[in-house]
């Protein structure tokens, strides 16, 4: 039979086409798969979402038309999930590429991040093992690189955003004035690209100061960290000529200080996950997934650092974990958080990734579960309430129009959540 569009609500999964009856997204609280069938791989252009196989989602958001752009990210690509149910291929040739060797603009590389610019003609893209920020024109399909040379390394400070160098850009955020904020996941720092196009520090430090083998260790008490040679942003305890090839180390410090002098911990390396997603709120306070240390921070319009969620790392030991539902958002423990989205009402949900769930923080900074059953894994409970599903490693979550829309990558589907 063919399904009636009229009744079924934004996303009413294969209505006018010939499908199953699709899962009730009406009634509030319920959880819904809209994309994917479950199965890791490649297929369905054209067809039901729902038949379709992706690999590893990672996040979504939702187009200025309504439809919904989701990142298949092991299959290198941006689809998208239009109101009828069906998938489509946006951008991407599914194999891996876009590096300084291998400049062909198709070719994408583990994107991890979307946004659209205001006026809703572009859309970015955080190219993430590609070391890039990519725009890619709606009307056009034209691909133009942004940001970053497509090295993996800390180059470019104060200078042309496109001939700095990024490691791991894992998302990107507008700022209240217009300017493209990125977080540079491996460097330890998040950057900002002015309207004049050159990059800028905003926060964080990469300092390279692991323990031996990987570092030469901590700096002395009272001594400062060597600035590596110009055009480097690194700075490091030890020997220069040994040491200024070495990734920024992962830190926690900062609280309560200049942004610019606060150490983060985001995951590095070749085979680092995906972190640190960012956004900023309607009051200007940019907010962001301190990941491997287990903690959401902000960084206000004055430029000093606030922890906001988690438990604060002890003696460089992050306190990763899942308790504190209903009480204290700063007395709760997470496992590894990632993406962020904000909710109308100042709700702050958190992809609370390797408790499997998705978390809220709430206007009265208290916590609470909104998805997913906190340390345990599954892919169960379509049709039933949220908080009795099952979810694997969710590392994506979007808002929109009272939905909330979670890429469950350890199913490799996206799901949804009417929760207004």
């Amino acid at each position: 039979m063919k399904l009636p569009c009229a009744a079924l609500g934004l996303f009413a999964i294969g209505c006018g086409v010939d499908a199953p009856a699709p899962c009730d997204r009406t009634v509030p609280g319920n959880v819904c798969t809209i994309a994917g069938n479950g199965e890791n791989g490649y297929s369905g252009e054209e067809g039901l979402a729902l038949e379709a196989r992706l690999s590893l989602p990672m996040d979504t958001k939702v187009a200025p038309d309504g439809s919904l752009m989701i990142i298949d990210w092991n299959n290198h690509r941006i689809r998208q999930l239009a109101a009828d149910g069906t998938i489509h291929f946006i951008i991407g040739n599914g194999e891996i590429g876009g590096s300084i060797d291998d400049p062909a603009t198709g070719d994408f590389n583990h994107p991890t991040g979307i946004l659209f610019n205001p006026a809703g003609t572009q859309l970015y893209i955080s190219a993430w093992h590609n070391s890039k920020v990519r725009a890619y024109d709606l009307a056009t399909a034209a691909v133009v690189d942004t940001c970053g040379d497509g090295r993996r390394a800390y180059f470019g400070d104060d200078s042309p955003a496109l001939t700095a160098s990024l490691d791991l850009p894992a998302s990107i955020a507008w700022s209240p004035t217009g300017e493209l904020t990125i977080l540079d996941q491996a460097n330890q720092v998040i950057r900002q690209i002015d309207t004049a196009g050159k990059i800028h520090r905003l926060a964080g430090q990469c300092v390279v100061d692991m323990a031996a083998p990987s570092g030469p260790g901590a700096c002395p008490d009272g001594v400062a960290p060597t600035a590596c040679p110009a055009p480097s942003g690194k700075t490091v305890c030890g020997d220069p000529a040994i040491w200024c090839s070495t990734a920024c180390s992962p830190g926690y410090g900062g609280d309560e200080g200049p942004a610019l002098a606060m150490r983060m911990g985001q995951a590095f390396g070749q085979a680092a996950d995906p972190g640190g997603r960012i956004l900023y709120d309607p009051q200007g306070n940019l907010i962001f997934a301190d990941t491997t240390n287990d903690v959401i921070r902000s960084i206000d319009p004055a430029g000093i650092v606030h922890r906001i969620a988690g438990v604060a790392p002890v003696n460089g030991v992050a306190q990763g974990g899942y308790s504190g539902d209903g009480g204290a958002a700063l007395s709760a423990q997470l496992n590894h958080p990632v993406d962020l989205a904000l909710g109308d009402d100042g709700t702050i949900y958190v992809s609370d990734v390797y408790n499997h769930c998705i978390r809220a923080i709430h206007p009265d900074r208290t916590i609470s579960t909104v998805a997913g059953v906190c340390g345990m894994k599954g892919s169960s409970g379509d049709g039933g309430p949220a908080t009795k599903a099952l979810l694997n490693r969710p590392y994506g979550v979007e808002w929109n129009a009272g939905t909330l829309y979670i890429a469950d990558t350890g199913n490799s589907v996206v799901r949804a959540i009417r929760l207004k």
